[in-house]
């Protein structure tokens, strides 16, 4: 065999084990093992204290805390799935810690310290009380202490953790704001957690999440029917629960999507994109609907009086009908709260604006365009400045090749209106822009901004010609800038065709 090719096969071997050990080694640093000594529980507990990708000692982002019980177990399951979530923007970031069990003598103390109440088997059971105060009083504080937390913490525990999650959520409400319980063994001594959820349930804090997953077979047999019966009949509004069964599952599997539900319902409404709907704003014809579309997905609702939507409001979905005048309002619902968002928009009623005869000399194509250099931090005043180059913006036009260094563009000419009606006009650039028709600001996005940051604007046209100018500002790398439109009648957002744009 050819000695470079076997040369060559070895390099990349290398290349390949060293970027596993990078990797391995970058996880080790998000990977803490620790332990700590309980005085309550008079042993030492040890711990595993992932931490998310984000996460920098120096920063000033702090995070929620997930406490997982049976670590030893939980821990690899839980950090996979959550961090599946959080890649599809399900979840945020969050710092999880797997507390493992005790073991003495090579047998297991979990019965022990999940269990509330002494019952002959298991014999050491009894312990809850006791390791609900090592969480409280001594773990909770030493992580609060040594990793940025936001003070937020939820609870997590399977079988006879999910029972001991349902008997923290009754007897301590106030140390967690999410409670999983995944198969819970609510059957445990004759339906003990049964009856203190019916004897606790009126008198806990508002805003608390219950989530229990069972497995359709095995329903009954857990008794969380019988858990499923009381919340419908004692829990008050103010608590967000939900019981859910998977079928064809065995005891332990169900667990994975126990936990991939779970977080997806108490982090439901959550999103790192802001609640957006087109158009922002607009003018409107009396009597004459439009489409409001609506970006994100979820329990979305609104009013059109200004006033402030609640769950009894219409269902915004992905889009609905509009006639003005209106003050709309959309709200997105999260099961906390605490991703609830809000946006506002108003249409006024008015006539359509009115059109131009098409101007002498003007030629379809493009819109003229002329480039300004400086170092510009916002829209500057065109009239006061020389350009450096000018031409037509058509087919052949790219932004990216005016230069890499900072530059103002304006782009001056008329849109051609086909039709009568409603138009749709949406601006987005990579920094700064505003788009004027008939001389009128029509949008501004103006500023240092990314070009996800779209905004819109409806209004009616007569069928004919109307001067157009947009300005626009760029700095550092990735210049962008683009204008669409959507014509009466349709729905679909398009670039504006060269053949509707003409200079002179």
């Amino acid at each position: 065999m050819n000695k470079n090719f076997i040369t060559i096969i070895l390099i990349l071997i290398l290349i390949f084990i060293s970027g596993l050990f990078k990797q391995t080694k970058a996880q080790d640093k998000l990977t803490v093992k620790d332990s700590i000594y309980s005085e309550i529980l008079r042993e030492q507990r040890d711990i595993v204290v992932r931490l998310p990708e984000s996460y920098d000692p120096a920063s000033d982002t702090k995070y929620e805390v997930i406490y997982l019980v049976d670590g030893e177990w939980t821990e690899h399951p839980f950090s996979f799935i959550q961090k599946y979530a959080q890649d599809n923007e399900y979840v945020p970031p969050v710092i999880l810690v797997a507390v493992k069990n005790r073991y003495i003598d090579g047998a297991n103390q979990r019965d022990r310290d999940f269990l509330p109440v002494h019952v002959p088997q298991p014999a050491i059971s009894g312990g809850a009380d006791k390791f609900l105060a090592f969480l409280k009083t001594e773990l909770m504080p030493y992580i609060d202490k040594n990793y940025k937390t936001n003070g937020e913490n939820s609870l997590y525990g399977h079988s006879y953790g999910g029972l001991f999650v349902a008997y923290t959520l009754f007897t301590m409400p106030g140390l967690f704001e999410t409670f999983y319980a995944t198969d819970p063994a609510f059957w445990y001594n004759n339906d003990y957690i049964i009856k203190l959820a019916g004897e606790k349930l009126g008198s806990l804090p508002p805003g608390k999440i219950f989530w229990v997953a069972g497995i359709t077979e095995t329903f009954k047999g857990m008794k969380i029917d019988k858990m499923d019966s009381v919340l419908k009949a004692k829990a008050p509004e103010t608590l967000h629960w939900k019981v859910v069964t998977f079928p064809n599952e065995k005891h332990n599997s169900v667990g994975l999507k126990g936990i991939y539900d779970g977080i997806k319902f108490a982090y439901s409404g959550y999103s790192k994109s802001p609640l957006v709907f087109h158009p922002m704003n607009g003018i409107l014809l009396k009597d004459t609907p439009i489409n409001v579309f609506v970006e994100s997905n979820g329990d979305i609702r609104y009013t059109t009086d200004g006033t402030e939507p609640d769950k009894s409001s219409p269902l915004a979905e992905q889009g609905f009908s509009l006639t003005g005048p209106a003050e709309l309002t959309v709200k997105s619902f999260s099961t906390s709260g605490k991703y609830d968002k809000t946006v506002k928009g108003k249409f006024e009623l008015g006539g359509a604006f009115p059109s131009v005869k098409k101007p002498q000399n003007a030629k379809s194509g493009g819109l003229k365009y002329s480039v300004f250099e400086g170092d510009f931090k916002e829209l500057p005043d065109f009239k006061k400045l020389k350009p450096l180059k000018s031409g037509i913006a058509d087919s052949t036009f790219n932004l990216k090749k005016l230069g890499d260094s900072d530059f103002a563009c304006l782009f001056e000419g008329y849109f051609e209106a086909e039709d009568y009606g409603h138009y749709l006009f949406g601006l987005s650039s990579n920094d700064g822009s505003r788009f004027y028709l008939n001389n009128k600001l029509i949008i501004d996005n103006s500023g240092i901004h990314p070009p996800d940051e779209f905004k819109s604007f409806v209004l009616p046209l007569e069928k004919g010609f109307y001067p157009v100018r947009i300005e626009y500002f760029g700095k550092d790398e990735g210049k962008s800038l683009q204008l669409i439109y959507v014509k009466p009648g349709t729905t679909n957002g398009n670039v504006i065709p060269l053949s509707l744009l003409y200079n002179k």
